[in-house]
């Protein structure tokens, strides 16, 4: 993963104080104008540091293909959304039997988060599952891989996994990290992949991720863009589409209600003119995010395109309460 640099746009200092919130005081933070690259085909994911703008790092949305989850007590498994990956279980099924695709039917993970729901079902030990691993990110299809969750303790993950027609059997160890949210597996290489930061460096990751729409029968799943927070660690979220950027101050927090989904933030800061096949942000809407130290600050986003006019590249303004 490497370091990105960021282009920052400081303005004006303003002061105030902080009323009845349990944070220690200090001054309110410069607004600063920060603009995220993720490429014109949504190719990365970002993390993003609310306290430490130089803690950023980045890698490749096809780089992983299953994330574990790393502290002692953990048995979650997630897909990679953001290549628009599936789940499909094949509870009566064996290991070895042959696989018609066409047949199957698809689970996706809840954007929420992990306690709102996984595609992987760890409570069925020994179960098989098939894995859409998605997309490219020229569009073409990844191809599959049969999974077989074998045991889970404090410790470790052990799954076997193979081609649809069982060749390339192998089995693997995932160790826990409780410094992480998660430990991340990729079929590309056959191994970890060092993807997530440690959990306490990181607030934000801009990135393409896997929406539901649950009475859609028709589109139940769609790939969108956006920001998913890191909830595991208390950041938390609330949404303000009733005062203006400038006059939202610390004074309102205790008004907020404050939400720990994962897809708080989510994709709709903007929307998409079929007509005019653009995208416009929302600057009127203002999120409020509780970090990872506790801190609070609020966010608006007011571009969707670089220079270049280029889209993928959000802009937003943030500022320290």
């Amino acid at each position: 993963m490497n370091r990105i640099n960021f282009i920052l746009i400081f303005f004006i200092f303003i002061g105030c104080e902080q009323n009845e919130i349990p944070i220690e005081k200090h001054p309110i933070g410069e607004i600063e104008t920060i603009q995220i690259n993720m490429e014109s085909n949504y190719s990365k994911q970002i993390f993003f540091s609310l306290n430490d703008k130089n803690g950023i790092i980045e890698n490749i949305k096809t780089e992983w293909d299953l994330g574990f989850e790393a502290s002692k007590n953990g048995n979650k498994i997630i897909i990679n959304s953001s290549t628009f990956s599936q789940i499909s279980i094949l509870e009566d099924g064996n290991f070895d039997d042959p696989i018609i695709v066409e047949d199957l039917i698809w689970q996706w993970d809840n954007p929420k988060g992990i306690e709102n729901g996984t595609a992987f079902n760890t409570n069925q030990i020994n179960s098989t599952y098939i894995l859409d691993r998605g997309y490219n990110i020229d569009g073409t299809k990844r191809g599959y891989r049969k999974i077989r969750i074998d045991s889970i303790n404090d410790n470790s993950y052990f799954f076997s996994y193979s081609n649809l027609d069982n060749t390339n059997l192998n089995n693997f160890e995932i160790n826990k990290d409780s410094l992480l949210n998660f430990q991340y597996f990729s079929f590309n290489t056959n191994n970890i992949a060092n993807i997530e930061p440690k959990k306490n460096n990181w607030d934000l990751v801009f990135t393409q991720y896997t929406h539901l729409y649950p009475n859609n029968i028709e589109t139940p799943a769609y790939l969108v863009t956006g920001v998913l927070t890191n909830y595991l660690n208390n950041v938390i979220v609330a949404i303000d589409s009733l005062n203006s950027f400038d006059s939202i101050s610390i004074d309102l927090i205790n008004s907020y209600n404050f939400s720990n989904f994962q897809d708080k933030i989510g994709y709709n800061w903007k929307f998409f003119n079929f007509d005019s096949q653009t995208y416009t942000v929302k600057p009127e809407i203002t999120y409020i995010i509780k970090d990872i130290s506790n801190r609070y600050y609020k966010l608006h986003f007011i571009d969707f395109y670089n220079d270049l006019g280029e889209k993928g590249y959000p802009k937003f303004e943030i500022q320290e309460l």
